[in-house]
């Protein structure tokens, strides 16, 4: 391998499986299907060979060997060899602080910790800063979210709400899109949409029909969703295969705590004013 992976001493298959899950959003599209195969098949891919996976990713060959060059790895041999030692070989010594954790506990400890640190990476990167713009210069926030994500996206409402003005969480369900009765003004209301696999049908439906009406979208999303990438610039894509039971949504919690803060503090924001401003409200009912 290159790239200094021609020394397991030197690099990990946590490594090289953590620079694929954050190189994802900016691949070829064959080549991200390649790597969302791999991602998601990473417990039966040893019995895969180059051929079976680009026939199942629906790639030709040669694009299989191709993205994994593109992370270090020379090609399916050198891949296997570094699977094999990564089921082989007792895991990288821990802090004190994680002593008493089972083997099993540290490495899901280090995933969770690799899929925030991925969020933070996005920082200062194209999409996260027409992220900020969209929810930051819109004159409403409409955020949305299905299934086991439409208590985060409820949540990410209620902060965002404290951060900026005019923040509504949306249930096309409930509401019927009675809120997009009135078409806005181009870049005066943003979507702001966060989804993981297996993905509602409605999000993509919703953010091509908030594209039609002028507005402005943004997606907080796994690393396994490509549909956004088509509709908007804007998507942060938060590891969420972290050998949990469930996805983890921890570095979707750290994307959207990211973009809120982003807003609260960019120019012309005035936080502690509007934060002073709730409490005073907050105090008339008893809250505090």
């Amino acid at each position: 391998m290159s790239h200094g992976f021609s020394s397991f001493a030197q690099a990990s298959f946590d490594e090289f499986i953590g620079k694929m899950e954050a190189g994802l959003p900016d691949l070829p599209r064959q080549e991200a299907k390649v790597a969302q195969y791999f991602l998601l098949n990473l417990n039966a891919i040893s019995f895969e060979t180059g051929k079976t996976i680009a026939q199942k990713a629906g790639v030709a060959e040669i694009t299989v060997g191709r993205m994994l060059r593109r992370f270090g790895c020379a090609g399916m041999k050198e891949f296997k060899e570094l699977l094999r030692h990564r089921y082989s070989v007792i895991g990288d010594s821990v802090s004190d602080d994680t002593a008493e954790l089972s083997g099993d506990w540290q490495q899901q400890r280090a995933a969770e910790l690799r899929a925030v640190g991925t969020v933070y990476s996005r920082i200062g990167s194209p999409a996260f800063a027409a992220a900020e713009r969209y929810l930051r210069e819109a004159d409403e926030v409409h955020v949305t979210g299905f299934q086991t994500v439409r208590g985060l996206a409820e949540d990410t409402a209620r902060r965002m709400a404290l951060a900026r003005p005019r923040v509504r969480f949306m249930s096309g369900h409930d509401s019927m899109l009675s809120e997009w009765l009135d078409p806005p003004k181009p870049g005066a209301s943003c979507l702001l949409i966060i989804d993981v696999v297996p993905y509602a049908a409605e999000c993509e439906t919703l953010a091509r029909l908030a594209r039609e009406q002028g507005r402005t979208v943004v997606v907080v999303t796994d690393e396994y969703c490509h549909w956004a990438q088509e509709v908007t610039d804007a998507v942060i894509n938060a590891p969420s295969k972290t050998g949990l039971f469930l996805e983890s949504v921890l570095g979707l919690t750290a994307a959207t705590s990211l973009l809120i803060h982003a807003v609260a503090t960019g120019p012309g924001s005035d936080p502690d004013q509007r934060l002073r401003d709730w409490k005073r409200l907050a105090q008339r009912i008893g809250i505090f």
